[in-house]
Formats: structure tokens, C-alpha cells, sequence
């Protein structure tokens, strides 16, 4: 992701903007635009600007710097999660439309952290996290954020995109329990009431074994390193 129109693409993936949003917000003509999306020209500096506050993305980053994307902001600790098709994964099942990779922005770039199935029928989401980072720790349990009003939205922004509804969504978190090392699949529920999502403890039968089996190979992995 090293030329300006790639930046632009994911940027406009990350915030959830089409190109229509950007012409109306910046006045640049649409055919300018689509010459900027293409990579036939790239945008003068007056316009890279515009673009960059339509997107609220660091205009260097815009640039291709090495800076994180998100304007610095003291506090400002939120990131956000945007889901694209995953057409290589070991784990397709049986539409290849309802595997996602969930990537996560972060730093100067979009970092995959799920695996997401969605079951449309049923409005439901399995998330198994990525084990292939050094802080993949920081996914064993469920993310907090799921169960705040104002939180929430980190995971939920970009499910239209994958034609989730929030409104009845069901989501299978696939985590670990971090003080038995055993594998725990927890099913959240969202409440309109509450705006957020609560841990639902009624009958799951839906899981997904081949998450399953990711799952057991990552806890014999802990058990075996806390021994």
C-alpha cells in the first residue's frame, strides 16, 4: 500500500465512504476523483487536503508516509474494524461470499485480526481471532468493547457492509479462558434497550469446528508453554 491511490482506496474502506461522498465533500469533479482512484494522476496538494479531511486520515499518511493513519489525538485510543472477502482461507466453508477477514486500523496500515463468518440466514457472526501476532494474548477473551453503548461501534460500523443487521445480530466470540487454558466459544446478543451487546447464555448450537479446532491448537499451545 505504497501509492497514493491505494491509500486513498483503503482509507475510504476503513471510513466506511464512497466516492460520492468524498466529490460532495471536497467538490473535486468525479472524474478527477476517478483519475485519482485509478492512479492515472495524482491529486495537487490544495486537493490531497480536501481529501484528507473528507477521510479524517493524517494527510502524510495520505502521502504514503510512514505515520499511523488516524489524525494523533491525546486519549484517543479508539480504532475501528473493517471487513473484506477472504478468498484464501483454509477455512471457507461453504459460500465463498460469507468468509471475511476482519482488518483492523492501526498504526500506517490495516491489520488482519479475525476470521468472520457470517450465517445471513440467521444474522449471526463467528469471530475467531488471528493467532499470529505477538499481542494475539490481547483477543483470548472476549474484547470489552462489545458490552458498551459508546464502544460498541468499533466492531458493529462496517456491518452493513457485510449485511449483518445490529438490531438482532447474534455473535459466537471465539476466545480462550485464560486461566483454565480452555478453549471458549461465548455468544453475545444485542439489546436495543442498551445499545450494546450482553453475553447470552441460552442453548449454542452453531459453532463452527473448523474454529474450534483453531482454538484447541492455540490452548494446547498455552498449556504446554505454562507448564
Amino acid at each position: 500500500m505504497n501509492t497514493i491511490a491505494e491509500r486513498i482506496k483503503f482509507a475510504m474502506k476503513a471510513k466506511n465512504k464512497k466516492q460520492v461522498d468524498i466529490v460532495n465533500d471536497t467538490g473535486i469533479s468525479k472524474g478527477a476523483f476517478s483519475s485519482y482512484l485509478s492512479g492515472q494522476y495524482n491529486p495537487k496538494a490544495d486537493k490531497m487536503e480536501l481529501i484528507a479531511d473528507s477521510l479524517e486520515v493524517d494527510l502524510q499518511w495520505l502521502y504514503g508516509e510512514n505515520v499511523p493513519m488516524e489524525h494523533t489525538k491525546k486519549n484517543d485510543t479508539a480504532v475501528q474494524y473493517v471487513f473484506y472477502n477472504n478468498t484464501c482461507s483454509e477455512y471457507l466453508l461453504d459460500d465463498l461470499d460469507d468468509m471475511y477477514i476482519a482488518m483492523k486500523t492501526q498504526y500506517s496500515a490495516l491489520i488482519p485480526r479475525f476470521y468472520v463468518l457470517v450465517n445471513r440466514s440467521g444474522n449471526e457472526m463467528h469471530l475467531l481471532p488471528l493467532f499470529l501476532r505477538n499481542d494475539c494474548s490481547d483477543f483470548y477473551e472476549c474484547p470489552s468493547d462489545f458490552f458498551h453503548a459508546d464502544r460498541h461501534s468499533v466492531f458493529t460500523r462496517d456491518f452493513d457492509s457485510i449485511n449483518v443487521e445490529l438490531s438482532t445480530a447474534t455473535i459466537y466470540y471465539y476466545g480462550i479462558d485464560t486461566k483454565t487454558f480452555e478453549p471458549k466459544v461465548t455468544m453475545l446478543s444485542y439489546s436495543q434497550a442498551d445499545d450494546c451487546f450482553y453475553i447470552d447464555n441460552g442453548i449454542q448450537d452453531d459453532h463452527i469446528k473448523a474454529f474450534e479446532k483453531e482454538l484447541e491448537k492455540e490452548a494446547l499451545y498455552l498449556k504446554h508453554n505454562a507448564q
